[in-house]
């Protein structure tokens, strides 16, 4: 996380190691990714059963065409009810896809950590991973890109601290709760990711690159701006080691058991 100087937030941005230890790039993998196949498997088989519920709406409403045909004023009164009985069904089939989709992400993302960090807590994973989908959908983020992130800042260690006070999963630095008005604790997991893709964030607006914007969460802005200003690179190996990781986990998804 940045080592520099307290910045002003804009408006824009709403809601919401060095300890810094390896990510294990050589674990063994096997395992858990024959759970990622299954889970995406089990997710499919769901996903299916919220067709056939698509089925059973289209059935309903050619049911309430053929009745309009020859329907009088108790045929229009029974077609208005069912009308009404499709709507629901069709509402509840929408909450009933949105979930599964929810989930099915969810189970991905808690198999990857799982990959990333085979030692790691269940318990802990499963909380990462909740909050990992909640915010990369939030803030319209690759949750892969998070859990690259995470992965370098702290190796899934949430009660990481850095020798310059850098704190959690994202390595959050203690100046940010005064700028963002952050109330709690920051090796909460939750907060963590919450306010780490929001500070992520303020610096892809200020550099509209995505290895600038990682340097600078990195070594913090005023080094970048420095280099920047004598005409040198300020990047240092951080975008890199960040994007080896991503790249580790997207290989996740076409791996075969």
């Amino acid at each position: 996380m940045d080592r520099a100087q307290e910045v002003e937030l804009p408006a824009w941005n709403a809601e919401g190691a060095t300890r810094k230890v390896a990510a294990h790039p050589d674990a063994a993998v096997a395992v858990p990714v024959k759970w990622l196949r299954l889970f995406v498997a089990l997710q499919l088989v769901l996903l299916a059963a919220g067709a056939a519920a698509g089925l059973v709406i289209r059935d309903l409403l050619v049911e309430a065409a053929a009745a309009q045909a020859d329907a009088g004023e108790e045929g229009l009164k029974q077609i208005e009810q069912l009308s009404a009985q499709t709507k629901a069904l069709e509402s509840e089939v929408g909450l009933l896809r949105q979930q599964i989709t929810s989930d099915a992400a969810e189970d991905v993302i808690f198999l990857k950590t799982l990959v990333m960090k085979p030692d790691i807590d269940p318990v802990l994973a499963r909380s990462i991973a909740r909050s990992v989908r909640r915010y990369s959908e939030l803030y319209r983020r690759d949750a892969d890109l998070v859990l690259a992130i995470i992965a370098v800042e702290s190796n899934f260690d949430p009660k990481a601290v850095s020798s310059v006070g850098a704190e959690g999963l994202m390595q959050v630095m203690p100046h940010w709760k005064k700028v963002l008005g952050i109330t709690g604790d920051l090796k909460d997991v939750d907060l963590s990711i919450n306010y780490g893709l929001q500070i992520l964030g303020f610096y892809e607006e200020m550099y509209k690159d995505l290895d600038m914007a990682l340097t600078a969460y990195n070594r913090g802005p005023g080094p970048v701006d420095t280099a920047l200003m004598k005409g040198k690179d300020p990047k240092n190996d951080y975008a890199g080691r960040v994007k080896r990781q991503y790249e580790r986990l997207k290989k996740l998804n076409a791996r075969t058991p």
